[in-house]
């Protein structure tokens, strides 16, 4: 089993599209979509931050303190951080195509780090 800053490229884009679907039920629904991955990887425990960038800067961000499955821990950062953004503002499906998702995995070295490349607009 790989280890988080082990996971291939195609990893790394599934654990970022959970992200963005995540996003989008949490600004739907306020819940975190049902399921898990197939794929050992992505269910290793690990911890995890979540940031929302809104032009180039952080707008949210959370940090886990406690290991969960990668995909959990992720799903369950970035509703913690959509949560402190709707304290503020409206979640609405403008503001949601212009956020970006970064996530940092903690490993024995430096974190790893995924990003969602810049959305056209």
């Amino acid at each position: 089993m790989a280890d988080a800053h082990d996971l291939a490229p195609d990893e790394r884009r599934e654990l970022l599209r959970i992200a963005r679907a995540t996003l989008r039920e949490f600004a739907d629904s306020g819940r975190i979509p049902p399921g898990k991955p197939h794929r050992a990887s992505l269910v290793v425990p690990a911890t995890v931050a979540v940031a929302l960038v809104l032009d180039g800067r952080p707008l949210a961000r959370a940090v886990g303190l406690t290991p969960r499955p990668l995909y959990r821990a992720i799903q369950e950062e970035l509703v913690a951080a959509a949560r402190t953004v709707t304290a503020e503002r409206s979640l609405d499906d403008d503001l949601v195509d212009q956020l970006l998702i970064e996530v940092e995995v903690a490993t024995a070295g430096d974190p790893a780090v995924l990003r969602e490349p810049s959305r056209a607009t």
